[in-house]
């Protein structure tokens, strides 16, 4: 109920937001994009999945910028697993942090630091169930080519309550289609240090209603499992709360 409430409200808002070039999300791709949320703007992504053995409803995103290169980030995942209670799986608090603007071969670059304060659940998406997850730190970068064409990619790592790491790898190469939508394929997945490895592909498209609601769909599958698949929906909006 709070979620419908919350979504509401800020739907609404989001129609008095000021146009300033339109909104970049993180989502649908698991790549995550190097661009900060505009400074005194609060922009939401939610996403609502179903998976082979589970349903999200919904996956949020919650971000603030608190300038023009560090941004604030809130993210919860609501799950319920065949047989068992609505719960949330994962909660984290983080900020991102742009680097370095795009200059000839150089990709526009950020950084991302998120750390979980519930470490009794994992990441919906992890295989290694040996200890809990504490943060990760992903470096994200973006190249632009030509007018309709670019690739996204994030090289991180994620801490374990053990004391382990794992290793983040994403690339999301994209193609604008029309004036108003993307689509996309991914290839993404871990190199953890036990045998429970998973990498994946998706892809999907993405269609700006405005310069500050964006919708998308999108589906992935396991390479190394292939009974593992997911489809999405989404919804991203901005509003200005200050200047």
């Amino acid at each position: 109920m709070f979620t419908r409430i919350l979504l509401l409200s800020l739907i609404s808002v989001s129609a008095l937001a000021q146009n300033e070039g339109r909104i970049e999300t993180d989502r649908p791709d698991q790549t995550e994009c190097p661009f900060i949320v505009k400074k005194g703007y609060i922009q939401a992504e939610l996403g609502f999945n179903r998976s082979t053995t589970e349903f999200l409803f919904p996956t949020s995103l919650l971000k603030y910028g608190l300038s023009k290169r560090f941004e604030l980030r809130y993210v919860s995942v609501l799950g319920q697993e065949p047989g068992r209670e609505t719960r949330f799986q994962t909660e984290a608090i983080g900020f991102k942090w742009a680097l370095v603007q795009p200059s000839g071969w150089k990709p526009r670059t950020s950084v991302i630091v998120h750390y979980n304060w519930d470490h009794q659940n994992r990441d919906f998406s992890e295989k290694n169930l040996r200890g809990h997850s504490i943060g990760d730190i992903v470096f994200t970068m973006q190249h632009d080519f030509e007018k309709y064409y670019g690739i996204g990619y994030n090289l991180g790592a994620e801490m374990h309550s053990n004391g382990s790491f794992e290793g983040i790898y994403r690339i999301a190469p994209n193609r604008l289609i029309g004036k108003r939508g993307y689509a996309y394929v991914e290839v993404f997945g871990r190199f953890p240090a036990s045998e429970f490895a998973d990498h994946s592909f998706d892809g999907g498209f993405a269609y700006y209603v405005n310069e500050d609601v964006k919708l998308d769909v999108s589906a992935g599958q396991s390479f190394l499992h292939p009974e593992d698949h997911y489809i999405a929906v989404g919804l991203s909006f901005r509003f200005r709360v200050n200047r």
